[in-house]
């Protein structure tokens, strides 16, 4: 009988997740971003949230929506409330960005929303980890690059390093899935050492704040396989479609495989 309450102690905690889908849907033109008309940026989040309600993986079994610049969110309320075939809960929260400090760019608005956003979900107490996504983009590959893990990852981000003539190395920030507690310990509040001087780039900051975790027990600093936005660049606003951005992509696979130690 001891033995036995000694195992139900030692059970590990069922992971329960939560995916946060951040937005800004009329974006300042302080964010420099090429798409940036509200309607079409609507269209997109319309069409990422619908994908997620659909999303058998328990990666989007509970959906939090955070959405810093007022829009109005009734549509994608309606979304969740009439399009929902699982019943998934899904949360939205509005909370209004603060400016942009001199010489950084839009990341700096992105982490402060998901440091607000999480400390005021209801969803988040519940949940153990977390799979941050930018709202309008899809990521039909997650499940399966999650399930190829022997584990719930205490983190799970692509990073990589520029290749000759460039220099320095980033982390892709699209997509990523952590645990809370490594959330809490390493990535909150961390905009507030970005510098027009250094660590400028949201890319460059989360690198920097990660790449100490090298090495330790369920950390992947790169995915295990692919994971390919399905949507539209908002800097750029070109396709992830496109034929230069397949190539790319599968330029990457390629090298995930033949060569796992260039972080491409």
């Amino acid at each position: 009988m001891q033995e036995e309450a000694r195992n139900l102690k030692l059970a590990p905690e069922p992971v329960r997740w939560l995916l946060v889908m951040t937005a800004t849907i009329a974006p300042s033109p302080q964010a420099h971003v090429r798409r940036a008309d509200p309607a079409v940026r609507l269209a997109d989040y319309m069409c990422t949230l619908r994908f997620w309600l659909a999303e058998k993986h328990p990666c989007a079994d509970r959906i939090l929506f955070l959405e810093n610049s007022g829009f109005d969110l009734t549509l994608l309320q309606r979304i969740a409330e009439q399009e929902n075939p699982s019943g998934k809960p899904v949360e939205f929260l509005s909370i209004p960005a603060t400016p942009i400090p001199a010489g950084l760019n839009y990341g700096y608005s992105e982490m402060e929303l998901l440091d607000s956003g999480l400390q005021r979900s209801t969803l988040r107490p519940i949940t153990t980890h977390m799979v941050k996504t930018t709202g309008r983009l899809a990521f039909p590959t997650l499940g399966r690059a999650l399930q190829r893990l022997p584990s719930a990852p205490e983190l799970m981000i692509d990073c990589r390093r520029f290749p000759w003539p460039r220099k320095g190395a980033d982390a892709r920030v699209q997509l990523f899935a952590c645990s809370h507690r490594f959330y809490d310990t390493h990535l909150r509040d961390s905009r507030l050492g970005m510098r027009p001087d250094a660590l400028r780039l949201l890319e460059q900051l989360v690198y920097h704040q990660v790449i100490g975790c090298a090495g330790q027990p369920d950390v992947y600093l790169r995915f295990p396989i692919n994971i390919d936005p399905v949507g539209y660049s908002g800097f750029k606003a070109r396709s992830y479609q496109s034929p230069g951005q397949r190539c790319e992509h599968l330029l990457r696979a390629v090298l995930r495989r033949l060569a796992p130690s260039c972080w491409y």
